[in-house]
C-alpha cells in the first residue's frame, strides 16, 4: 500500500508540472560565487533584473520605464512587466588561458530557458566577471536546432560584440585610488544636450580617504560637486556621493570602472549605477554613461557626459617664515631635469610633467619653521588630498649651486591636531633623513647660470673610453654639416697633426672647449690650417664643490636638446694628468669616481687629460718643424 501510495503522488506531481508549463532539466552545472547574486542591467532600453543561483537556475524579468516618468521614478510603481523568464544551466567550462590578456577570460555557459517568452531552446552565455560586483555577458541567439552543438553555437557570438552589463544590488565597494585620487576642479558637457561645456569653479571632485580609516588609506568612494552655468541650460546642480564598485582594463588600455551613487535608494536602480572610461595616458579626461551600461562609452572624449579634471590643492597655507635672499631665482634640480624650482622669500615651487605626458606635478613648499640651515616646510601638492611636513636642510649658496637634503614627509593633520607638539623638533631630527654615514645631497642650478671659473685650465690631449654613443665626436654645432676639410675640400689635414684637445685657457677660461679632431698643422706662412673650424663641444662652467672627498664639477650646454646640465668627478692624478668621468644625465652618480665610465655607476664616459702646452708668442701657436719648411720655402725663392 505505501509504495501504490507513493507513486500516486509522484504521478499528481507530474501532472502538476506538466499544467504549469515547466520542464525539467537535467543539470549537473554549479555556478560559482564571483557570478551568484541578484543582479540589475539595462538592455534595450528595458531595465533588467536576472538571479543567478548556485545550482545553475536562472530567473530574469524586464520592465518598461512609463512614457513621461523617466528617471524621476522613485520605486517599482512606474515599470511594467514586459518578459518573465526562467531557466536552467545545461554546463559550463571555464575559458581560462595563460597567455591571454585578463579581459579575455571568461565563462561559456549552455543554458536552457524553460518558461517565458522564448523557451525549449538552447542558447551561449558568455560570463566575463569584471569586478567582485559586477559581471558582463554575451549571448547568442536561442536555437532549438538538433543538429546544432554547442560550439556551433557559441561561434555566433562575434569578437566584436558589445557587452551586457550586470550590476550586483548587493554590491560591496572597492577601492578608487586605480581610477582616480585626490582634489580636483572640473568642467563637464552632455553631449545630447549640445549646449556646451559647463565651467564653474565651483564644480568640484573630491576622492579622498575616509577620516577614522586605518592609517587613512580606504578610499572606496568619491563625491561629485555639480555647479551651474549662468546661460547654459544642460548645466545641473547635484552633489551625487558614488562608491567605487571596481575597475577592469581592456587589452587597449582603455580603463572601465563602475560606480553606484550611495545616495540614490537600492530601488531605484535605474539612476544608481553607472559606467566611466578613462586612460592611464589620458587621466584628465573621462565620459560617463547616463544609464547603467557601458555600451555608449567610446573613448575618454566621446560619451553621453563628458568630464576635464583639473588639480586643485586641497587647502591654502600661511608662510611663517623667509628664505635667504640668495635663493630666490629660478633653477633646476639636477636629479629631475623635468622639473622647474622657482624660490622666493617664503616658497618653493616645484613643477615636474609626469611620465612626459598628462598634467603637470605642481608641489608648494610653504617656509613655516628656520634654525640654522634647516627650514621645516608645508608641502602641499595639487591633486593630492593631504599636506605634509617636511625638513630642508641646505648648505650655504655656491656659485650658481645650491644643495640641500630632504627629510622623510610627516603628515600635517597628526600635529594640527596635537598642539603641544612641535614638529620641527621631529621632522628635523636627524634620524628624518635617513640616518646614513654618507651624507649625499641633491643639486639645484641656477637657470640659466652665470658663467664661473672652471677648477682647473690649460691645454690637454685627451683619451676617452665609455659608451660609444656618449663620446666626443666630430660635430657642426647647431645643425649636422660635416668638418669643411671632409668630402672633397681642399683644406686636408695629414694625420699626424691631428689629436683630441681640451682647452681651458686664454680669456676663456669659464668654458671647457673639446676638440675631437684638432689640428695642429700650419700653411707655409704660419697660419694655422684650422682656421675654418669650429670647436665641437663647449661646456660652460657653473659651479664646482667638494664632497665625500671627490670633486664635482656642473657644466651648462647651450646646444644640448635634452639634458643641458651635465655633473662630472675629476682628479687630479700628478702634475700634467686629470682624471675626468661625466655623468649620464645631469647628477652624478653616487658610486661615481673619476674613473668611472659604466651605466651601473651613473656614468658614460670617461677621460683621461694629458698636458699639452705649446710655445707661444704674441698668443701665437709656434711649431718649429713648420718654421723650417717655411724658410726651406724662402730660401728656394
Amino acid at each position: 500500500m505505501r509504495i501504490g501510495y507513493t507513486l500516486i503522488h509522484f504521478i499528481l506531481f507530474l501532472a502538476l508540472l506538466l499544467q504549469l508549463n515547466v520542464i525539467i532539466v537535467k543539470s549537473d552545472c554549479i555556478l560559482p560565487d564571483e557570478i551568484v547574486g541578484e543582479f540589475y542591467s539595462y538592455e534595450n532600453g528595458y531595465e533588467t533584473f536576472t538571479n543567478y543561483y548556485k545550482s545553475g537556475f536562472l530567473k530574469r524579468k524586464q520592465y518598461s520605464r512609463e512614457a513621461g516618468a523617466g528617471a524621476s521614478g522613485d520605486s517599482m510603481s512606474t515599470l511594467r512587466l514586459q518578459s518573465d523568464e526562467q531557466g536552467q544551466c545545461v554546463s559550463l567550462v571555464p575559458y581560462f588561458f595563460k597567455g591571454f590578456h585578463p579581459s579575455k577570460n571568461h565563462w561559456k555557459m549552455h543554458y536552457r530557458p524553460t518558461s517565458g517568452t522564448v523557451k525549449d531552446c538552447s542558447q551561449c552565455v558568455e560570463i566575463y566577471n569584471r569586478t567582485r560586483s559586477v559581471i558582463e555577458i554575451r549571448r547568442s541567439s536561442c536555437n532549438n536546432n538538433p543538429h546544432k552543438n554547442f560550439t556551433e553555437l557559441c561561434a555566433e557570438i562575434a569578437q566584436t560584440s558589445s557587452f551586457i552589463t550586470l550590476f550586483n544590488k548587493t554590491y560591496e565597494a572597492q577601492e578608487c585610488r586605480s581610477t582616480i585620487y585626490g582634489t580636483y576642479q572640473f568642467r563637464y558637457e552632455f553631449k545630447e544636450a549640445g549646449q556646451g561645456v559647463c565651467d564653474n569653479p565651483g564644480s568640484k571632485l573630491t576622492s579622498c580617504p575616509d577620516p577614522g580609516s586605518p592609517f587613512q588609506t580606504v578610499n572606496q568612494r568619491f563625491t561629485m560637486k555639480y555647479a551651474m552655468c549662468k546661460g547654459l541650460i544642460s548645466s545641473i546642480d547635484a552633489s551625487p556621493l558614488y562608491d567605487c564598485l571596481g575597475n577592469w582594463v581592456d587589452e587597449y588600455g582603455n580603463i572601465f570602472t563602475f560606480i553606484a551613487n550611495q545616495r540614490v535608494a537600492t530601488e531605484r536602480s535605474y539612476d544608481k549605477f553607472r559606467c566611466m572610461l578613462t586612460r592611464k595616458d589620458q587621466p584628465q579626461w573621462f565620459t560617463k554613461s547616463l544609464y547603467a551600461t557601458c555600451q555608449s562609452l567610446y573613448s575618454p572624449t566621446d560619451g553621453p557626459e563628458k568630464i576635464i579634471i583639473t588639480p586643485e590643492v586641497p587647502r591654502h597655507i600661511e608662510p611663517k617664515c623667509f628664505f635667504p635672499q640668495n635663493f630666490s631665482g629660478e633653477w633646476v634640480n639636477t636629479a629631475n631635469i623635468n622639473a622647474k624650482i622657482v624660490i622666493n622669500h617664503t616658497h618653493i615651487y616645484e613643477s615636474a610633467r609626469v611620465d612626459n605626458r598628462g598634467w603637470l606635478r605642481e608641489t608648494y613648499y610653504v617656509c613655516q619653521q628656520a634654525g640654522r640651515n634647516q627650514y621645516l616646510v608645508r608641502s602641499v601638492t595639487k591633486g593630492e588630498c593631504f599636506d605634509y611636513f617636511i625638513c630642508l636642510d641646505f648648505k650655504p649658496r655656491h656659485q650658481n649651486v645650491l644643495q640641500y637634503r630632504k627629510s622623510k614627509s610627516f603628515m600635517a593633520r597628526i600635529y594640527d591636531d596635537s598642539k603641544k607638539r612641535d614638529p620641527f623638533y621631529e621632522v628635523c631630527a636627524w634620524t628624518s633623513f635617513g640616518g646614513d654615514a654618507v651624507w649625499k645631497y641633491n643639486t639645484y642650478v641656477l637657470y640659466p647660470p652665470a658663467a664661473t671659473e672652471c677648477p682647473f685650465s690649460g691645454i690637454y690631449r685627451f683619451k676617452q673610453t665609455g659608451q660609444p654613443s656618449s663620446m666626443i665626436s666630430t660635430r657642426i654645432r647647431g645643425g649636422y654639416t660635416p668638418l669643411p676639410r671632409d668630402g672633397g675640400w681642399y683644406i686636408t689635414c695629414r694625420p699626424e697633426f691631428l689629436e683630441s684637445q681640451l682647452s681651458i685657457c686664454g680669456d676663456q677660461t669659464k668654458v671647457m672647449n673639446f676638440d675631437a679632431e684638432y689640428c695642429r698643422e700650419m700653411d707655409p706662412n704660419g697660419t694655422p690650417i684650422r682656421v675654418y673650424e669650429m670647436i665641437d663641444y663647449v661646456y660652460q662652467c657653473a659651479g664646482h664643490w667638494r664632497e665625500n672627498s671627490r670633486s664635482y664639477l656642473i657644466t651648462f650646454d647651450r646646444d644640448e636638446p635634452f639634458h643641458k646640465f651635465r655633473c662630472w668627478v675629476y682628479e687630479r692624478r700628478d702634475l700634467f694628468t686629470i682624471f675626468l668621468s661625466r655623468s649620464i644625465g645631469s647628477a652624478c652618480g653616487f658610486n661615481q669616481t673619476s674613473s668611472s665610465y659604466l651605466p651601473r655607476d651613473g656614468a658614460d664616459l670617461f677621460m683621461e687629460l694629458n698636458e699639452n702646452e705649446r710655445i707661444r708668442k704674441s698668443n701665437k701657436l709656434i711649431n718649429l718643424k713648420n718654421i723650417c719648411l717655411f724658410l726651406l720655402y724662402k730660401i728656394k725663392l
